[in-house]
């Protein structure tokens, strides 16, 4: 008599779930991925041709790193791949909003230098389709970072901006607010073109991208975090904007935030 397949476990039979526990668990994983999504916005031709990210590798077993290689799009082979350490020297997580700063800092500083890239001339042989690119180690990385620290600038700000507000439709976006539109103002402001749960009509948020020291903001969490209580219990109204915006029914002014 043949023996039954193992069936599948169900809930309360004891059976272990581990692995897949441990990987939703797995931190650097998930710094892993986040590294991907910040980075993925700019594979991207930039106006004006220059040069783009044209992958974000994972590196087996070294998932404190990232690879990211970088090309002008027209010679895929005249690539440079770059070891991005995803924790500082002391341990801690780098943010994944500064690793496009970051990468530009590379490329201004590191692009085309094959003094910086590896020894080992086996480190780019195993980058799918381009074989062979020099690559630029992890510890040269972090010597040029800190000599040229990255500095966030205006579409890093807005990119935070935005995606701290209202994620992608694709995500699990609990309080359904969907971006609709976006504007760079005057004044280090962007305004926010928003709808969703609470909202009458398309409504517009400004919100600041810069610090009042001038440093490009990171990180918007006082604000996101509030954001849906201020819709809910219909506290928006007392944060008034005197503009009017003919693409959107209400602007309001959250740059005090």
């Amino acid at each position: 008599m043949s023996t039954p397949p193992p069936s599948s476990p169900s809930p309360g039979d004891g059976r272990s779930t581990e692995p897949a526990a441990r990987w939703e668990a797995d931190a650097p994983v998930q710094r892993q991925a986040a590294a991907t999504r910040a980075l993925l916005r700019l594979t991207a031709t930039p106006l004006g041709g220059g040069p783009v990210v044209r992958g974000v590798l994972p590196l087996r077993p070294h998932r404190d790193l990232v690879r990211v290689v970088v090309g002008d799009g027209a010679a895929p082979t005249a690539s440079t791949a770059y070891d991005l350490p995803l924790l500082d020297r002391n341990g801690n997580e780098l943010p994944a909003a500064g690793l496009p700063a970051a990468v530009r800092q590379l490329i201004g500083h590191a692009a085309g230098d094959r003094a910086l890239t590896s020894n080992d001339p086996s480190a780019g042989l195993g980058i799918p389709g381009l074989p062979g690119i020099p690559v630029v180690p992890a510890e040269t990385v972090r010597l040029v970072l800190d000599a040229h620290p990255a500095e966030l600038d205006l579409t890093d700000a807005l990119h935070t901006a935005t995606t701290g507000i209202a994620p992608s439709a694709d995500t699990d976006n609990q309080d359904g607010l969907v971006l609709l539109g976006f504007l760079l103002l005057p004044e280090e402001r962007a305004r926010l073109y928003l709808a969703g749960n609470g909202l009458a009509d398309t409504t517009g948020l400004d919100v600041r991208l810069r610090d009042r020291d001038g440093t490009a903001i990171s990180a918007i969490t006082a604000l996101s975090a509030a954001l849906p209580s201020l819709i809910a219990n219909d506290q928006l109204q007392y944060n008034p904007s005197d503009e009017t915006d003919p693409h959107c029914g209400e602007v309001f002014d959250l740059t005090h935030w």
